[in-house]
């Protein structure tokens, strides 16, 4: 304050500054995200900083399990539901039930994820796990945004972030995440064909390729696996669910308004590096 008192135009600056962040938030909380598979991971690092900047956050899980609940309890007011991506009426359902007694769900973020089939030869490919990945990854992104999309077509405005994978680029494929690479090689691909059809309407969509994030799944990993994976970034770490929920946020908000049909490739220059 005494530098403003000393310069009536800092203090006007100040004044201007705050007063376009308080109309922002404002905005902001009359926009409501949902974010699947939202209990732990990735999901609940979005949801976190969604509520922190003012959203109105939908929750997400499979079933109502413990971390679920727990992420509810964290956040307080946020709303929850449950239902199971692969089932389309029952998303369908959980969706538009919501919709029709609280209005539009402006931002879609598709998350909810699975890999199952872990390979050291494609002889050994399970059907059973590969269609699992399908069913959720790819089916279940549709099913999604087939609950979404009328609501958003009414309103001419939406904004869809799929989450993909370093695994989904061809350079970072690899045998032993087979089947659950090309469900992600999916995502991208679903992400730049939804953006063409729909850019005229108003909706934008984009998707997020993240690297090694420091999930529950690195608890299972080798130590060495986990060592080759670290030096394989050009940063030299692994990656934390709070990073991908920056740039998950980035496309939520306005300040992507020009973006669409885009994937973001976070990984910490494991790419350039070339491991």
């Amino acid at each position: 304050m005494i530098i403003a008192r000393k310069n009536p135009t800092n203090f006007t600056y100040l004044v201007l500054h705050s007063t376009i962040r308080y109309c922002y938030l404002l905005i902001m909380k009359s926009k409501t995200i949902l974010i699947t598979g939202s209990s732990r991971g990735i999901g609940k690092a979005v949801a976190t900083l969604a509520y922190t900047e003012g959203y109105k956050v939908i929750i997400h899980g499979k079933t109502e399990s413990k971390a679920l609940l727990q992420t509810e309890s964290e956040l307080k007011d946020v709303e929850k539901l449950v239902f199971d991506i692969t089932d389309k009426k029952a998303t369908e359902k959980a969706i538009s039930q919501w919709i029709k007694q609280n209005g539009t769900i402006d931002i879609l973020i598709n998350n909810a994820g699975v890999a199952k089939n872990f390979l050291s030869n494609i002889d050994e490919v399970e059907d059973s796990k590969a269609i699992e990945e399908y069913s959720t990854n790819i089916l279940g992104t549709i099913h999604c945004i087939q609950a979404v999309i009328s609501s958003m077509l009414k309103a001419k405005s939406g904004n869809i972030i799929n989450i993909a994978s370093i695994k989904g680029h061809p350079q970072l494929s690899t045998l032993s995440t087979l089947t659950y690479a090309t469900t992600k090689a999916g995502v991208i691909s679903l992400t730049k064909s939804l953006a063409k059809y729909y850019a005229e309407y108003g909706i934008r969509v984009n998707s997020i390729s993240p690297g090694y994030i420091e999930t529950d799944q690195v608890n299972d990993w080798k130590k060495s696996t986990f060592e080759k994976i670290r030096t394989g970034t050009l940063i030299g770490r692994i990656g934390q669910p709070e990073e991908i929920a920056e740039i998950v946020m980035f496309l939520a908000s306005e300040r992507s308004s020009y973006m669409t049909g885009e994937d973001i490739l976070v990984d910490g220059g494991y790419k350039l590096k070339g491991k």
